[in-house]
């Protein structure tokens, strides 16, 4: 980056977006507010094309005058010099008028993309995203099936995403309508005049019959536009999906799903590909009109001058016709094809359209307390739950707790305070500037120490606090890089507690006077919960600021000033302390661990000073790998694309018979193309040799000529489509396969937005334009070389100039290559962190708008990206124009050679005619390879990141023969019983340290096991590692006796099942969600559900007007938005054990998988599994004690290995850890009499 120039500042984005901001404000569409932001660029492009078109007629008319004097030189009026001058003048002149234009173009384009791209961000991060305002259809409905229930709408940020890729890029792919618009009307008028002045009255004929054609392309255009809606539709929907898989990637690799997942984007994209090859038949049509009606209007032009005059069809007449309409031919041809782009670029501009006018901006509340008055809050105009009639006044620098059960809008309240959801009666103020740390942790893909910072100045002593505050200083010393280790993309290398306390060290470390704190205790174990809560609300640290908690934490109720209960939407009671502030709270010495509740403390909490001189020992075990290589960087691969890259996509088209026959088709529709010109010079010598020639019959070849060229190159178009159709459908498939089969640490290691841009802007480029490219770049290439072929076969001494000639365009092209593929890639991979970026805000939208200024921030992080990916952009399009003008040049000098030749060396003016015609065409031809080779270059470059991303190394590396040999080695009823033995199990993560060590235990079927201990001692390791989600280096893990080992890990994962700490819902209704890919009946699903009635849905609806008390019972058709969003943290979990429920496996994990809900439903949640899987062995990882103090078993975890193994009655004779452990809950007494023991 740093050779290529840098970004004017005429061009940085933020004055782009200040601008079409302000065009935006005086009214109209999105096409009339980018005309008036960049009608200069568009009126010069208009002026440049206007230019080309005229001086692209001084090489024809030249050619006219110099075979008129080579005819009869008596009659000549000039030196014919003059006319060779021009005929390098001319193509030389036209190439600086035309590289103008594009130019131009380009810096429009580039400025199209900035102030689209940031438009569209800052109105999605200024709007409730909440549904789709772009109308995504669900897979049912687009494969014309009706769903029995309506589906939750979608919501807006995997089409947002689809806006920036496909839309905006349609958008200004089109930009060249401007250019047709202008040079096919002066073209046509100067080719009018032109021809009336040689052929006559019959030339009006002819030009009638262009312009009753012409209108055929504009009206397959139309058609072409409605099948891009369809298109269009079905792309949202396929990439709304890819998001939504890849984004809950671990759930779908711990159930087994990636097959199922596989299928239902590859079903998707069957049915966007059925209408995508509708559209390439009709393009196939459309790019055969623009060959058709030139040649049409010629033939008739001839037709009428041979068979209703009496004047003779003489050389200088006839190929300078020729000429005249080749010139227009290759206007046509580009009419038909951006028709093509401009049909795509309006249906995109329609769907922008929609999205503004869809947008509604969120409101944030008038400045002022934190207080609600007669309040009715919707989390979405569609959910049914409401807030209902809230009246509070949060107590001012002081700590205001919210309780209830699950599900009763404890979230949904916080949310309103900021403004998240839609406030339908009352009144509402709150300060300007809030931190707010969510349930689910948002962190970005930064290191620990900018997360916390947040774009604040660093402070020490301010860091430090916020550090030992929130309990980091012992983690940090477990990361190798301490706080400058990359947390991952959503924080995937950290613990969920970790994650947890790094979004609040941020609240805490900023200036904001006022913390939203939502269940911020739920993830973390005794040990930690207690430091954390001695550190923050009972040290004055937060004496000054208004804290609004929401727990369960029975010392929190304690120590609140305000504690508001919650039940049912509404306020069910507010108690008031006489606390008058924070400092008058006990001191962090002061305190007893034993006043702190929580779940699974491994010892007594120790000073927070002495955590910074702790070292831990080298062999401790972290809960999950540590990110110390942070986010792989995208591969940018040096030099130009690969030749034989060319070819090995052409192979996909359907094996290599097919690429032949895709060469062989396009060399003989080139040949018929030179006969048409070869046969003109054949009937113009006839009047030479013959008296009286048959016109009639010269005619008649000259049209069977052209009607054959037509039909083969139709057939020839329609054989690239379908080779391009089927190259697409296989690379996708491939694409889907491999990216889901990745191992974990891929994506650990590459940002979705990345994967996003591959299934996004890549596939676009396959679909729509590739292919086009190909076909144009190879038409062309043969073109020039017969053009070359057939000027020498004629001249030959013409081949000492063209090679000299060729030779040099050659270096130009070596050295233009070396600079601009580079920079191609570049401008590719410049292009991911903008995707990254996009996703990465709509995640942490409520976070990021909470803050004072922090949204202007992030507008600036947008346009510091897009300035990078602009700033290759503009480099790689002006190499182009570098090139091009030299190349053009070369072509200039082609023709002036030609004409030299012709001059002095006599011959038939037929023939001379047929090799000056093939000489100024090549100007056109040279000019139009370059650019075709230059933009297939760039289209290759998505195909080849496509390919790189198709060879990811699956997770399991096994050939189709292996995994059969396998599979049947493993009973088809296993297991049977459930019975697990780790037999010296010493496990890690990839290549890193060790996080289990010599672990050995054995699971009787049946029985219940609960794994405690601290953050980082191996509890969650233990787990997965019966998923084989780490490498055992030594020992192994048996279940029924058969070595995990030798499973297959799809029919591993299918047999156990894991019940996770963050809970995932997709899209659709409950039913999709229980059983997503329809491996149940729903008979079973309902069973399920019935076994979880204890739950109700956030979005249920209502009986009475005024209350919601009385909700509809939770039913399979119950609707899901995208996330789970119309359900709270809890009921997702709750709905994650339904899940579970429905594949009655014989080995169940949970993975403290009650942290979210409340206490009763934890009880509830319990004797459920007691139940349902009373005969399947149940493992369950925990911070509440209460949860497993009735279980067979207790393992207690540290430093990766096992420290005590036996019932917790026995545990607690012992008196050893966890007796402590028990202890330091404050529910001694209560939790020893659920196991009928106290000694």
């Amino acid at each position: 980056m740093d050779d290529l120039p840098p970004l004017p500042t005429y061009d940085e984005p933020l004055k782009w977006l200040n601008s079409i901001k302000k065009q935006r404000l005086k009214g109209g569409k999105t096409f009339r507010t980018l005309y008036r932001l960049l009608k200069t660029e568009v009126r010069t492009m208009m002026g440049w094309a206007a230019s080309t078109a005229v001086v692209e007629f001084l090489a024809p008319y030249s050619m006219l005058r110099l075979l008129a004097y080579l005819e009869d030189p008596s009659e000549a009026v000039v030196h014919p010099a003059l006319w060779i001058v021009l005929l390098f003048v001319g193509p030389t002149v036209r190439s600086l008028c035309y590289q103008q234009y594009i130019f131009t173009a380009t810096r429009l384009l580039v400025r199209v993309n900035m102030s689209l791209v940031q438009e569209i961000y800052q109105t999605a991060m200024r709007s409730h995203i909440y549904d789709d305002s772009i109308g995504v259809q669900s897979h049912n409905e687009l494969s014309g099936r009706t769903n029995k229930s309506k589906t939750a709408q979608k919501s807006g940020q995997a089409n947002l995403t689809s806006l920036m890729s496909y839309d905006v890029d349609a958008i200004y792919n089109s930009r060249d309508i401007f250019y047709v618009a202008t040079a096919c009307p002066v073209s046509t008028t100067i080719a009018m005049v032109f021809l009336y002045q040689m052929l006559g009255w019959p030339s009006l004929l002819g030009v009638v019959v262009l312009f009753l054609l012409t209108p055929l392309p504009t009206l397959a255009s139309r058609k072409i536009s409605r099948i891009q809606q369809s298109v269009l539709r079905a792309t949202d929907v396929r990439l709304s999906k890819t998001s939504e898989f890849l984004s809950s990637i671990r759930t779908l690799k711990y159930f087994g799903w990636e097959p199922a997942a596989i299928n239902t984007i590859n079903n998707i994209r069957g049915i966007e590909q059925q209408r995508l090859w509708r559209r390439s038949v009709h393009a196939a049509g459309i790019s055969m009109a623009g060959d058709l009606l030139p040649f049409i209007s010629l033939l008739v032009m001839f037709s009428v001058f041979v068979i209703f005059t009496d004047n003779t069809l003489h050389a200088p007449v006839a190929f300078t016709s020729l000429s005249i309409m080749e010139t227009l031919r290759s206007q046509f041809v580009w009419l038909s094809n951006i028709s093509r782009f401009s049909a795509q670029g309006a249906e995109s501009l329609r769907r922008v359209d929609r999205f503004f006018d869809s947008a509604e901006e969120k409101q944030r509340h008038p400045e002022g307390p934190l207080e609600l008055k007669d309040a009715t809050f919707r989390r979405t105009p569609i959910a049914a739950f409401r807030l209902r009639d809230i009246t509070l006044r949060f107590k001012r620098n002081a700590l205001n707790v919210l309780t209830g059960p699950t599900g009763c809008g404890k979230t949904s309240l916080l949310q309103s305070l900021l403004g998240e959801t839609v406030l339908e009666s009352g009144s509402a103020t709150a300060p300007s500037d809030i931190a707010y740390v969510p349930q689910a942790p948002w962190l970005q893909n930064e290191t620990v120490r900018q997360n916390i910072l947040f774009y604040s100045q660093y402070d020490e002593a301010r860091y430090n606090t916020a550090i030992k505050a929130s309990g980091l200083a012992h983690d940090l010393q477990q990361l190798p890089l301490g706080d400058s280790t990359v947390v991952g993309e959503r924080g995937t290398s950290l613990s969920g507690g970790q994650k947890q306390r790094v979004s609040l060290a941020r609240a805490l470390y900023s200036e904001s006077s006022t913390l939203l704190l939502d269940d911020i205790f739920s993830a973390l174990d005794t040990h930690t919960t207690s430091l954390v809560y001695k550190m923050c609300f009972r040290s004055g640290l937060l004496t000054d600021r208004t804290v609004v908690l929401v727990t369960s934490l029975p010392v929190a109720l304690k120590d609140a000033e305000m504690v508001v209960r919650l039940e049912h939407g509404r306020v069910a009671f507010v108690q008031s302390s006489q606390r008058t502030s924070q400092v008058s709270t006990p001191s962090v010495e002061e305190i007893e661990p034993g006043s702190l509740v929580s779940s699974t403390p491994h010892e007594a909490p120790q000073d927070v000073e002495s955590l910074t001189e702790h070292v831990l020992p080298s062999d401790a075990a972290p809960e999950q790998e540590v990110g110390t290589r942070g986010m792989a960087k995208e591969t940018s691969a040096t030099g130009r694309v690969p030749r034989t890259l060319f070819f090995q996509y052409m192979v996909m088209f359907g094996g290599f018979f097919y690429a032949v026959t895709v060469i062989m088709a396009t060399l003989t529709v080139q040949f018929a193309y030179f006969a048409i010109t070869y046969w003109l010079s054949v009937w113009t010598s006839a009047y030479d040799e013959y008296k009286h020639p048959n016109s009639i019959f010269y005619l008649s070849v000259y049209a069977a000529t052209i009607i054959l060229f037509l039909l083969l190159q139709l057939a020839n178009n329609l054989i690239y489509q379908y080779g391009g159709w089927a190259a697409a459908k296989k690379m996708h498939a491939k694409l889907v396969m491999a990216v889901l089969s990745a191992p974990i640490s891929w994506f650990d290691e590459n940002p979705i937005g990345r994967a996003i841009n591959r299934f996004g802007n890549d596939t676009r480029s396959l679909d729509t334009v590739l292919i086009d490219w190909l076909r144009m770049s190879i038409e062309n290439w043969l073109r020039f070389l017969l053009r070359i072929a057939s000027i020498v076969s004629i001249m030959p001494i013409f081949a000492l100039p063209v090679t000299t000639i060729c030779a040099t365009g050659f270096i130009i092209g070596e050295m233009y290559t070396r600079a601009q593929i580079s920079i191609k890639r570049l401008c590719s991979v410049n292009y991911s962190p903008v995707f990254s970026h996009f996703t990465d805000s709509l995640s942490g939208m409520a976070v990021i708008r909470a803050r004072a200024g922090m949204d202007e921030i992030f507008q600036g992080l947008l346009a510091e990206k897009l300035a990078v990916h602009t700033r290759s952009a503009e480099a790689q399009y002006n190499c182009n124009r570098w090139v091009s003008v030299r190349s053009d040049f070369c072509a200039a000098s082609v023709a002036a050679a030609a004409g030299c030749m012709a001059y002095f060396r006599s011959g038939s003016a037929g023939l001379v005619g047929f090799s000056l015609t093939n000489a100024i065409g090549l100007s056109q031809t040279i000019l139009t390879l370059v650019r075709t080779m230059n933009e297939l270059e760039i289209e290759l470059n998505s195909y080849q990141r496509m390919r790189e991303y198709a060879d990811i190394q699956p997770e399991e590396r096994l050939n189709e023969e292996e995994q059969r040999k396998k599979a049947e080695a493993i009973p088809a009823s296993w297991p049977t019983s459930g019975l697990i033995e780790f037999q010296n199990v010493t496990a890690r993560y990839q290549n890193g340290p060790d996080v289990l060590r010599n672990v050995s235990f054995t699971a009787r079927p049946g029985e219940r096991i609960g794994i405690v201990g601290r953050t980082g001692s191996g509890k969650s390791t233990l787990g997965i590692s019966l998923l084989r989600f780490v490498n055992i280096v030594q020992g192994r893990i048996t279940i029924d006796g058969i070595d995990i080992n030798t499973i297959l890990l799809n029919r591993l994962r299918k047999s156990v099942t894991l019940i996770p700490q963050e809970p995932v819902l997709f899209s659709g209704d409950v039913r999709s969600n229980l059983d997503p890919f329809n491996e149940s009946g729903d008979t079973e699903l309902r069973a399920a559900l019935s076994a979880c009635t204890f739950i109700q849905p956030a979005s249920s609806t209502t009986n009475t007007e005024d209350s919601n008390h009385h909700q509809q019972q939770l039913s399979l058709e119950t609707p899901v938005a995208i996330n789970g969003e119309n359900f709270s943290q809890g009921q997702r979990q709750v709905l994650s054990l339904a899940r579970a429920l429905c594949r009655r496996s014989k080995i169940v994990l949970l993975d403290e998988a009650t942290a979210s809900v409340d206490q009763e439903t934890d009880m509830r949640m319990q004797g459920v599994l007691k139940e349902v899987f009373g005969d399947s062995t149940i493992i369950a990882i925990a911070h509440r004690l209460r949860t497993i103090m009735d279980y067979d078993r207790v393992v207690v975890m540290g430093e990766g290995g096992i420290v005590e193994n036996d019932s917790p009655a026995k545990l607690i004779e012992k008196r050893g850890v966890f007796w402590d452990m028990l202890r330091s809950t404050g529910e001694y007494d209560e939790l020893v009499q659920l196991v009928g023991k106290k000694p």
